[in-house]
């Protein structure tokens, strides 16, 4: 059961300690599992089944159990999929109050979360990025990042509590957060203006929702 342990924490790209930490578990429990190589216990399978978000069956067998599927169905293998918690809106549009509370979480294709780092979702709300092919209710993956290149679409906090998505321009020592809609007006930061700007994290997918 460890060895599958192991092998979910390599395709998350993480280590134990970082899923101890996240995942509230004393390190020496799992060194403990390590050194048995035996199964968890049940409330530690249940921890890590809940994280990954894979089935007992498959902790215990690296298999999920063989079920008959509708004709044309494709089997998924669960531990492909991660779960990233949605933890509030961002304001597609004017800034507006970031929020931090969790409210649910997504199933996410560990290929999306490809080069590593902390991921979360945000729901869009506006439609200053409709051109970007972001609208109201799509859910953003967003890599915590404090910096990004030019060109990219990134959150944006303005005056240490509004937060905001954009297109980042940087150009001639400043700052310039584009919208993807002609009608809101383009925002340009220089000087010490640029002290008030500060950026979460980046694009990297958009979830439709219909």
């Amino acid at each position: 059961m460890y060895e599958i342990f192991e092998k979910l924490l390599k395709m998350r790209g993480i280590t134990a300690y970082k899923f101890c930490k996240e995942a509230g578990v004393n390190a020496s429990t799992i060194s403990t599992w390590k050194k048995k190589n035996s199964k968890a216990r049940p409330e530690l399978a249940e921890i890590v089944c809940d994280y990954f978000g894979v089935s007992l069956d498959y902790l215990m067998t690296g298999q999920e159990p063989s079920e008959k599927l509708p004709q044309g169905a494709i089997p998924v293998d669960a531990s492909m999929f991660v779960k990233i918690p949605i933890i509030g809106s961002v304001r597609c549009g004017e800034p507006m109050l970031a929020e931090s509370n969790i409210e649910g979480y997504e199933y996410t294709y560990i290929e999306t979360l490809r080069g590593g780092g902390d991921f979360f979702y945000l729901r869009a709300k506006g439609d200053s990025m409709i051109n970007a092919g972001i609208n109201e209710g799509d859910l953003l993956l967003i890599r915590k990042q404090s910096d990004v290149n030019s060109g990219d679409i990134a959150i944006v906090n303005i005056n240490g509590d509004e937060e905001t998505l954009k297109r980042v321009i940087k150009k001639d020592k400043a700052i310039i957060l584009q919208p993807e809609n002609p009608v809101y007006e383009t925002k340009i930061f220089i000087g010490k203006e640029l002290d008030h700007i500060h950026i979460q994290g980046r694009l990297m997918n958009v979830v439709k929702k219909f």
